[in-house]
């Protein structure tokens, strides 16, 4: 008799014990039911995060704009752009250190990217051609740089140490022997290359100091400066060496440099690199 409460209690434990396994086995069951379904969720975030940083200069924005949507009707990847003047980009770069491709207004900065080892690889895509730009009707009767100088005319230029077309400004004036002689005349130093054209449109300025291909016919006029006084800088576009999207990177970059890139350049009124005319600037 005394064995009877034994068994009992012998299968009181296998019977708890058959228990626990089938508790534990349905778990992995379910482990495994939902294991796809994670898998699914990271194949969609990793898709919806296909996407490139980059840094470009205020000027070419309309022309990459229009890029940025053919690319992504072609690639399925989106590009997400930081405007700005070349050199605060530049300090955007070396402050965060993350993103995957810079398009400056000159190659002088892209070198200076590549002297501080953030770019890596880099390809030429148009010109940016220095011009004066006046409101309509030219009331200040500019007709030439030399007019920069002359009492009362009101001049805005970008600011040499900021966008490309600052730098291109002051060298040129330079070269010309007018930089000191413009400084009394200058009403702006903008951070932009765009904001100067708001100064023109707006009758603050009488002139100017932008690239050719941003004049808007319809509230200003353009005054040519001649090729052997004037300016000219090639505006490349390079991968960042911290980009986690380097494959990517490059083939964005590759698409801006290829004929169908730079056509769209062309529409925008870009003159497109290589040119005899202006050769390696």
């Amino acid at each position: 008799m005394k064995a009877i409460p034994s068994i009992f209690c012998i299968l009181f434990v296998l019977m708890a014990t058959l228990l626990v396994c089938g508790c534990t086995s349905g778990n992995q069951s379910d482990n495994l039911v939902q294991e796809p379904e994670k898998e699914q969720i990271i194949d969609t975030n990793s898709s919806s995060a296909k996407t490139l940083l980059v840094y470009c200069g205020a000027g070419m924005k309309e022309p990459m704009e229009e890029i940025a949507k053919m690319y992504q009707e072609k690639e399925g990847t989106k590009i997400e752009y930081t405007y700005g003047g070349s050199a605060q980009l530049l300090s955007q770069i070396e402050l965060y250190k993350k993103g995957d491709v810079y398009m400056p207004g000159a190659r002088s900065y892209i070198q200076s990217a590549m002297d501080k080892g953030f770019v890596d690889k880099s390809e030429d895509i148009v010109y940016h051609v220095l011009a004066i730009a006046v409101p309509k009707g030219n009331p200040g009767n500019i007709t030439g740089i030399q007019d920069l100088v002359r009492p009362g005319v009101r001049v805005a230029i970008g600011e040499p140490s900021g966008p490309a077309v600052g730098t291109a400004s002051q060298k040129m004036l330079e070269k010309n022997k007018l930089w000191n002689e413009t400084q009394k005349n200058i009403v702006v130093k903008s951070g932009t290359v765009n904001e100067l054209l708001v100064y023109v449109a707006m009758n603050q300025a009488d002139a100017a100091l932008i690239w050719t291909e941003l004049l808007n016919p319809e509230s200003m006029e353009l005054v040519e400066i001649p090729k052997e006084i004037g300016k000219v800088d090639v505006v490349p576009i390079g991968t960042l060496t911290f980009s986690e999207n380097k494959e990517d990177a490059e083939k964005f970059i590759n698409f801006v440099a290829s004929d169908e890139g730079k056509e769209i350049y062309k529409k925008h009124g870009f003159e497109i690199y290589p040119l005899a005319k202006y050769g390696d600037a």
